[in-house]
């Protein structure tokens, strides 16, 4: 598994679309907190709303271009359907899959291991877009807005946050794509995923679908809109989302033809 993590990671070194996806996060980054505008796909929570509809009224600084970041950060998972394809769907589509397979790594270790490789890369690409925001604001002559070490504490919070509920759905997206040996199909369901998921809470007043609304769940998180206490109940659901997706995944490629 380690092995399978480490070419896949030596194989993104070589691909142009990495950074390509780079240099999109930088450049997301810096236009939003240079021009100070906040905005996303959706946005479902009134909470989360009326907190962008403040920013945009008050002056900047470190802190504040970080939760910009932050309630903008929906844009992102668009971004990085691309990452998804470079590290999971490119494989699939080639049909190179099959020759790790037979090297003797098994279904399931396969599996983790690309779901680990592209909860690192979010990790990475979520950094560098927070950080790319701070550096912009210090460039502007903004003030931090609070104490370097609570602010990087923050910052380490959010990054975290997005990026792993960003990786439940693309969880469910890997295991679209071994169900169906489409890239397309998963990626539409990237797209579609937050705003069905938001369509049916404004219409259907379903209070459940909450723990499965990841990208207002990871912005509530990051904001402290949704508290520590309050948090459990969204991680147990999350994780059990990646347990049947990674293990129903290597299920269902074991029964493919190689």
């Amino acid at each position: 598994m380690i092995n399978q993590m480490r070419a896949d990671l030596y194989r993104q070194s070589r691909t142009k679309g990495l950074y390509i996806l780079l240099a999109l996060t930088i450049a997301l980054s810096v236009l939003i907190t240079a021009s100070k505008q906040v905005g996303g796909v959706m946005v479902t929570d009134e909470d989360l709303g009326k907190q962008m509809t403040e920013m945009t009224q008050m002056s900047w600084s470190a802190l504040t271009g970080v939760k910009a970041m932050t309630m903008s950060s929906s844009l992102l998972m668009y971004f990085y359907i691309g990452l998804f394809v470079i590290v999971v769907g490119y494989e699939f589509s080639q049909k190179t899959y099959k020759n790790t397979l037979i090297s003797g790594i098994s279904r399931l270790q396969f599996i983790a291991a690309k779901y680990v490789v592209l909860l690192v890369d979010l990790l990475v690409l979520s950094a560098i877009y927070y950080a790319a925001s701070i550096i912009t604001s210090l460039i502007a002559g903004r003030g931090i807005g609070e104490s370097w070490g609570t602010l990087l504490s923050d910052t380490a919070v959010m990054t975290i946050a997005i990026a792993f509920f960003m990786s439940v759905i693309f969880s469910l997206a890997i295991i679209l794509l071994m169900a169906t040996g489409s890239t397309i199909i998963p990626a539409v369901f990237v797209i579609i995923w937050p705003i069905a998921v938001a369509m049916l809470t404004f219409f259907a007043h379903w209070s459940w679908l909450k723990y499965v609304d990841f990208v207002t769940v990871a912005q509530n998180v990051s904001l402290s809109i949704i508290t520590s206490s309050q948090l459990w109940p969204y991680i147990g659901v999350s994780l059990g989302i990646l347990a049947l997706t990674i293990v129903g995944s290597a299920l269902i490629i074991r029964n493919k033809e190689l």
